[in-house]
Parts: C-alpha cells; structure tokens; sequence
C-alpha cells in the first residue's frame, strides 16, 4: 500500500523537519508540498531534502482560495502514485493509534464502499508558552483539550485514489462514494454535526497543535488569513484563549519521541552534509 500527504504550508520551517520526520515513521511514502508565500527558508529546505527522499515540492503564490487550489493539482497530477492520499496541515500530525504503520491501520477499509475516511483531531493548546521553548513541539506541547471539546469534532481527510474528486474544500471533499469515519459513519460537512455522537479516535487521530505559543498566535496566526476561504480573516484575541485548552495530558505523543529524535537527526544530518 503507497501512501501520500498532501500539505499547503506557509513559513513552518522550525517545524518542518519534525512534522516530515513524523509522517515518515508513521508509514507515509510520498509528499507532495505547497510552500505559500513562504519567506523563512521552509521552502529552500525542502528542495535540499527533495534531493534525497520523495518530496515534491511547489511554490505558491497569491491566488483565491490557495489551499484548494494546491489540492486540486496535487489530486489531478499525483493520485496514480500512491493508494491513500491524505491531506493536513504543518500544525497537523496524523498517525494510527492501535496499528503500527498508517498501512496496518487502513487495510480494513480496503474493501469498504467509501471514497475518503475521515479522522478527527485532538487539538493541542500553549501548554502556558507565551514564546518560542525551541525543539519538538511533541515534547514541548503535551497538554491537549478534553475529547468533548468543540473544535476536535473536525475532521481532515484520507482519499482513496483512482476516483475523480473535486476538492470543494480542505476537511471533506466532494467524492463519488462519499466520506466515513473510522466507524463508517457518513461525514458531508467540515466536522461530525450530530451533538449525540462523539469523535472517535480508536484507530486514527490527527494531533492538532492549533495554538503553539502566545508569540506565535500575535505574531504570526491572527493576521495570517485563511488559505482555504479569505486572507483578509483576522483571528481575535478571543480565538486564542479560546483554543488555547491544556487540560488533558493522555501521554500518546510521549510513544514516538524516541524514534521521532532518531529521525529529526537522520533529516538535520542530510541538510547538514548538503550545506
């Protein structure tokens, strides 16, 4: 099974080997990434890993709604390269909670009648960060929301490829056979809509570090839009203190720091040797 990620970024470059390092362990194969409006040296980094592991990378420019624009193209031009496609953010880390690799995780729906699966996020908060602490953001950011918090009832997809799929928007896209979550229920809209069920995260989850440090929200996330809709979105204050929830430490993340370490210093070593 040759998975994919799909991912539209916009000067993440202190966390971009780390969430590269991630998906890599977690058993995804090929990435196909959107560098927008980036100005850090995110995207000079990425063209250097490119020249040793299956990255193709894009820039992006000024343009309407960017992010579904960038998934649209990577869909047309790269679905036949691999089996599952998934798309998430720089501040979104997918993996499977029970099996091994991604692979393990989604053999069971192989012969489901379903286009895309749907997996729901746990959103992380500052963890009382107001700058930059450096490193990991697994080892740095913890503390995450409760699972009845609202937010972690959104969704981010996995696609089956070998279909024609119209990406109408960033969580759920528009498929013939429709999207489902990992308990095969039907998902049509950004998050699970019906207040009587909750998220389910007993075979995949997508830890979202939503918030990251109080800094990084002034200086970066409140004026940076939104690629998926308008870049004119200007988040308040209120949205901060809103996600910014650290009442729960469930310890999932703590599991993968060892090898997560080994591979950030695979991914430096490389950059290292090509500078």
């Amino acid at each position: 099974m040759r998975l994919g990620i799909t991912s539209i970024q916009r000067n993440r470059q202190p966390w971009i080997v780390e969430w590269l390092a991630f998906h890599m362990l977690a058993g995804f194969e090929r990435f196909y990434l959107y560098c927008h409006r980036c100005d850090d040296g995110m995207e000079q980094t990425l063209a250097r890993l490119a020249r040793h592991y299956p990255l193709t990378v894009y820039t992006v420019g000024d343009r309407d709604r960017p992010q579904l624009a960038a998934y649209q193209h990577a869909w047309d031009k790269h679905q036949r390269e691999v089996d599952w496609m998934a798309f998430i953010d720089g501040d979104e880390f997918l993996f499977p909670t029970r099996a091994a690799t991604m692979a393990e995780a989604l053999a069971p729906y192989a012969d489901k009648p379903l286009s895309a699966l749907a997996v729901y996020w746990i959103c992380y908060g500052s963890n009382g960060h107001v700058r930059d602490p450096g490193g990991l953001l697994l080892e740095n950011y913890p503390r995450h929301s409760e699972p009845g918090f609202g937010p972690n009832r959104h969704v981010k997809s996995i696609v089956r490829s070998g279909q024609p799929v119209r990406c109408s928007g960033s969580h759920v896209f528009t498929t013939p056979l429709g999207t489902v979550d990992e308990l095969l229920r039907p998902l049509t809209a950004p998050m699970l809509q019906d207040p009587a069920l909750a998220p389910s995260h007993e075979h995949f989850r997508i830890n979202h570090y939503v918030t990251q440090h109080y800094d990084y929200f002034r200086q970066v996330k409140q004026n940076i839009g939104a690629a998926d809709r308008t870049p004119h979105i200007v988040r308040p204050d209120h949205w901060f203190t809103g996600h910014d929830r650290n009442e729960c430490d469930d310890g999932v993340a703590r599991r993968f720091l060892p090898a997560l370490k080994r591979k950030v210093a695979e991914l430096e070593a490389v950059l290292k040797a090509g500078s």
